[in-house]
């Protein structure tokens, strides 16, 4: 019987190619396997014409179902004959396969640490994703909370433009401020403009006065630095750069330029 017929013939077989993949067997292998199941005891010439494949592939699927445990063969007088190994060895591959992603999940789990500090330390290309208008601002606070949560301990840093705070930067995002305080995140702020006292919490501020008229609003921020401008018609656009070197660049030169100030 050629293999069109008999997947023709054992039509609810049709899904069990898919169902090996998942245990890791590839489609030639689940369907020698399935042929041997079907046709007991088998040469690898009878396997070839059983199936469509040729002879050479037909070995060498035999030695990878060999390594699963799927097969076995013997000799009888001067011919090698191999043997399906019953369906439960199914069930165990795939035990073991469970077991074996549950330990690599549990590796995993310890070292995921280390490679995101390959990851941040990398020399990777800058990511850069640009924001407009209100939403365009209020996406570009709430990665500021979001990525901050993840840092538990640091702090960002902000150069705060009074010509864009004043054109009502934070109008987009009202509870921007009690919700950083909510989640314990502190932050450092240059800001550049008329002197205004007190502060909100789990903040500290120094002031520039004759700077009152930078163009641009900075956070930087968890490996992230971001750049909120107004364009000619007076909009908002945002800029968030994502790569640990320009962040460390940009904290290093605002770190100085803090200790400086009075």
């Amino acid at each position: 019987m050629t293999w069109p017929q008999f997947r023709r013939k054992i039509a609810a077989m049709d899904g069990y190619e898919t169902l090996f993949s998942s245990l890791g067997l590839a489609p030639k292998e689940a369907r020698v396997y399935l042929t041997l199941l079907k046709e007991g005891p088998s040469s690898v010439r009878q396997l070839a014409t059983a199936t469509g494949i040729n002879r050479g592939t037909v070995y060498d699927v035999l030695k990878e179902l060999q390594a699963y445990s799927l097969v076995r063969f013997y000799n009888a007088e001067t011919r090698q004959y191999f043997v399906a190994a019953p369906p439960k060895r199914l069930e165990e591959l795939a035990a073991e396969k469970r077991d074996g992603l549950a330990r690599a999940s549990a590796e995993l789990s310890s070292v995921i640490p280390e490679l995101e500090a390959l990851f941040d330390g990398g020399d990777r290309t800058p990511v850069a994703r640009m924001f407009e208008g209100a939403d365009g601002v209020r996406s570009i606070l709430e990665d500021v909370l979001s990525s901050m949560s993840q840092h538990a301990g640091d702090e960002y840093y902000v150069y705060s433009s009074s010509a864009v705070r004043d054109a009502g930067l934070y109008r987009a995002f009202p509870d921007y401020t009690q919700q950083r305080i909510d989640r314990g995140i502190r932050v450092k702020n240059i800001s550049f403009g008329k002197r205004v006292s007190g502060t909100s919490g789990l903040d500290e501020r120094k002031w520039i006065d004759q700077l009152a008229g930078a163009p641009t609003y900075v956070l930087m921020y968890a490996g992230k630095v971001a750049h909120i401008f107004l364009d000619t018609k007076g909009e908002f656009v945002g800029l968030i750069i994502d790569n640990r070197a320009v962040f460390e660049t940009q904290k290093l030169l605002f770190l100085e330029f803090w200790h400086r100030l009075s």
